[in-house]
């Protein structure tokens, strides 16, 4: 009775595994959560996640060198530390994709999730600060790690980025898409001042209107990049914009360098027109920095069991700026 209890587990599980793989929307939103279906409906589903890099130890981060061994290795390591999901800033080799294809086929049961970064590169000739300016390779950025997820791609040998044939589908564990990087204020500033045109825009995916010329930009963006994978691979799950405290919506008289304050991206004002998918708010966000986190009178008046905590203080403002969209904290550390 109890090998056949295990069997019949295991066997739902792999079910449920298969049915995620087979859905056309197999991650989606509420207003809380990412929530996965698990057949008959969509699950909250808590993400305890882990950042990784295409660096290793002892070595630069341009050396770009972690092996099949070492994702291999470090796979088994994320899922014993209690993790389940796995944020990428940017395309990995090949290997990585292949790895994290075979470790979920082989622990069908436990699989490790995924977030894919697109990272917004500025290192481009003659850039000016305007985000507009990046457009066009922004687009190609997106249409490549679409592909590459699907096991889709072929990219040319070229420096400092991953490149290789990708052929693994990894695609029924990716629960979402994480675009861009920590913007910097002198960019929002500078696009907000060059495009004073752009306030507003409706795509097929998602709406946004009386927003400034950055926030229309990065919602066409998430907008190109789920049509883009709704056109072509036939699904689409959670999309958002990688943010950080410099630019969120919230006044702080507490900060002391005004640089951390000085302008704001608020994607709170993004609307569904068509996205089953839903969206997510994304932030980057530490204890000790910007200092408003630890100054703000406010939040010094909030506690958990070890005494004063202003990041949860911090932690709830936000969250009650961003009600109806789930809040990840998709980087944390000391």
């Amino acid at each position: 009775m109890k090998y056949n209890l295990i069997f019949i587990l295991l066997f739902q599980l792999v079910s449920v595994t298969k049915l995620i793989s087979q859905q056309t929307v197999p991650f989606s939103t509420d207003s809380n959560y990412i929530t996965i279906w698990n057949g008959n409906n969509y699950q909250p589903f808590f993400i305890k996640g882990t950042n990784l890099g295409i660096a290793k130890p002892g070595t630069y981060p341009g050396e770009m060198a972690a092996s099949r061994d070492d994702y291999r290795r470090w796979f088994s390591e994320i899922k014993e530390a209690g993790f389940n999901c796995i944020r990428l800033y940017t395309l990995h080799f090949p290997h990585f994709y292949e790895e994290l294809r075979n470790y979920n086929l082989e622990h069908p049961q436990y699989p490790l999730y995924f977030f894919q970064g697109v990272w917004l590169n500025e290192e481009i000739e003659g850039y000016q600060q305007n985000l507009y300016m990046l457009s066009d390779t922004f687009r190609v950025e997106i249409r490549e790690n679409i592909n590459c997820v699907h096991g889709n791609s072929t990219i040319e040998f070229r420096r400092g980025k991953a490149y290789g044939k990708y052929t693994a589908d990894v695609s029924a564990w990716n629960i979402g898409y994480i675009i861009g990087r920590e913007i910097y204020p002198d960019e929002i500033m500078m696009t907000n001042k060059t495009n004073t045109s752009q306030n507003s825009f409706t795509g097929k995916v998602f709406s946004i209107e009386n927003a400034s010329a950055s926030e229309v930009w990065l919602t066409e963006k998430l907008n190109f990049l789920v049509d883009y994978e709704r056109t072509n691979y036939h699904t689409e799950r959670p999309v958002s914009a990688s943010s950080w405290p410099t630019l969120d919506p919230i006044h702080h008289i507490n900060e002391p360098n005004r640089l951390e304050d000085t302008t704001q991206v608020d994607l709170s004002k993004i609307k569904l027109v068509n996205a089953p998918a839903g969206f997510f708010i994304s932030y980057h966000i530490y204890p000790y920095y910007p200092d408003f986190v630890g100054a703000d009178s406010v939040y010094k008046t909030y506690y958990d069991n070890f005494g004063a905590n202003s990041y949860i203080g911090y932690l709830t403002d936000m969250k009650l700026h961003y009600k109806k969209s789930p809040l990840l904290i998709a980087e944390y550390g000391v």
